[in-house]
């Protein structure tokens, strides 16, 4: 679900992985080493309560209002990048 829509040309993108009673994940789009797509745990490795993760987003959208925020609920966690996760 697009939960806010920023920049269609410029603006980078905050995924929220919703794993409702395990928690969410926030995954901010970044670039690799070599410059391909990968995407940064922002929230860290472990899930985070939806009201720090939704937190997360708040302070981000504030500094950069072209953000686009994507929110997946995903509870059996089946949802995979096909770019590398890090951090």
């Amino acid at each position: 679900m697009v939960v806010a829509k920023g920049d269609p040309i410029s603006g980078a993108i905050l995924i929220k992985i919703n794993r409702r009673d395990l928690g969410c994940w926030v995954l901010s789009e970044t670039r690799g080493a070599s410059g391909e797509r990968a995407w940064f745990r922002g929230t860290g490795v472990a899930g985070v309560a939806e009201s720090e993760a939704d937190g997360y987003i708040q302070r981000h959208r504030a500094r950069d209002p072209d953000l686009w925020v994507l929110e997946i609920e995903d509870r059996d966690g089946r949802y995979s990048f096909d770019e590398p996760v890090i951090g």
